[in-house]
């Protein structure tokens, strides 16, 4: 016996998309990338100050005197200064809210501390580490590259004309170390800068993926729930027209019309099947299908069950043994484990060929009553007895069935207390197994 499924559609996971940038601002051709740079913001404020921070305590603690003479914690005030007019542009434009803009004037900013530094590579060198910090995490390759180039002709200039600097081979080697961190800094910043924007686009577009497949689940689910209550009231008149018919006129109908009224009456009731397996479905999945518990014998509703398949599976040249010993005390809905017995006899109907046997067992013992559905078809290979259980799920390509019914067996007994499972017998059939809690009045 085989069952093959297959999804309902095809959810692939949504593809990566790389960040793209937009246009240009002004001076260097600063791109923000497709997340808003206001993201960073906090960060880089954090950081900028800590810098300005440290700038400051250095030169308090350690005071020299940069060009001029003045001392260099005058400077770090300047630069202060210069970082809160940045601020209150930010704050006070909302179109200049993000730092994107600010790299700009950080870079002859920068240079003009430097210049008033006098020292090479002094404290306030650290300004340049400020702009390309800044450029870095706001802008795209190809404006920070023309940027890096300016910052290093500034220092190139700028840095002979320092008092202390000489043009000694080991002075150059500072100068190009400098240089090479400086480098260095920018380019890890917008390689870290630029893959959490990817990762943060990557987690947004899975977000809107997500909400839209759950928008698609919500709406499948109402179409199917509606769709299965509007097939109910064509399917009660069909039912209906049928029973009248039999009642009315079947002993004045011939052979020949009294199989296509049998033909049409087994087809309503595959359909009535079909459309509980629907509803059934639905409700599972959703985690809204209630039980009406009651306690009965289980003999009950495995008899309803048989009787219901019976004519499908003498349709099919099929043979059915039921042995039931007496009695089989539980407590559940009795409907639900109907439906969940018909869907276990119709899976065995619709997946062995002509001829086969279907036997259906059962073991009444405490805690647990064990029922054994069992077939000498061809069987499940070992590798999917438990996908079998799964919503949709085929094996390769054997026809019949919605690729429901296995499932909701399983949801219906595991609502139950129960659990549901596949073998494979010695003869290579298939056996399905339920066990149930037994359940007396008094337990």
């Amino acid at each position: 016996m085989s069952v093959r499924n297959h999804s309902p559609s095809d959810r692939r996971r949504p593809p990566v998309t790389k960040p793209a940038t937009l246009s240009s601002a002004t001076g260097l051709a600063a791109n923000r990338s497709l997340l808003p740079s206001h993201r960073f913001d906090p960060a880089l404020t954090w950081l900028r100050w800590t810098i300005v921070a440290a700038m400051l305590v250095i030169t308090l603690a350690w005071p020299v005197g940069g060009r001029g003479g003045h001392p260099l914690w005058l400077f770090v005030f300047a630069f202060i200064g210069y970082n809160l007019v940045v601020e209150l542009i930010r704050w006070s434009v909302p179109s200049r809210r993000s730092y994107d803009w600010v790299a700009l004037f950080d870079l002859p900013t920068a240079g003009l501390l430097y210049f008033l530094d006098a020292e090479p590579g002094g404290p306030l060198f650290i300004s340049f580490y400020v702009a390309m910090v800044t450029a870095a995490m706001y802008w795209t390759v190809r404006a920070i590259v023309p940027y890096t180039v300016a910052i290093v002709v500034i220092i190139v200039t700028v840095a002979p004309t320092l008092p202390q600097w000489s043009p000694s081979p080991g002075s150059f080697r500072q100068l190009a170390a400098r240089i090479v961190v400086l480098i260095m800094i920018g380019a890890g910043t917008a390689m870290v800068v630029r893959r959490l924007t990817r990762q943060a686009e990557e987690a947004s577009l899975m977000r809107e993926e997500a909400t839209r497949l759950e928008e698609l689940d919500r709406l499948r689910s109402d179409f199917i729930a509606s769709i299965s209550h509007e097939l109910r009231t064509p399917l009660t008149a069909i039912r209906a027209g049928i029973g009248f018919v039999r009642l009315s006129a079947g002993d004045r109908l011939g052979t020949e019309e009294r199989g296509l009224l049998e033909n049409a009456g087994r087809n309503a009731e595959r359909l009535g099947l079909l459309i509980d397996d629907l509803l059934a479905s639905n409700q599972l999945e959703a985690g809204i299908l209630r039980l009406d518990r009651e306690s009965l014998d289980l003999r009950a509703a495995i008899t309803d069950a048989v009787a219901a398949m019976c004519p499908l599976i003498e349709q099919h040249g099929q043979v059915i043994d039921v042995e039931l010993p007496d009695p089989l005390p539980i407590e559940g809905d009795a409907r639900r484990l109907q439906q969940a017995m018909v869907n276990l006899l119709a899976n065995a109907n619709n997946h062995t060929p002509r001829g086969t046997l279907i036997a259906l067992s059962c073991i009444s013992a405490r805690p647990d009553i064990h029922l054994q559905l069992k077939d000498n078809g061809p069987g499940i290979p070992e590798a999917e007895l438990e996908a079998v259980f799964e919503r949709f799920h085929r094996l390769d390509d054997v026809p019949g069935g919605s690729g429901l019914g296995l499932a909701i067996v399983r949801g219906i007994v595991e609502l139950h207390g129960g659990r549901v499972w596949a073998e494979r017998s010695a003869d290579g059939g298939a056996v399905f197994n339920v066990t149930l809690p037994r359940h007396e009045e008094g337990d």
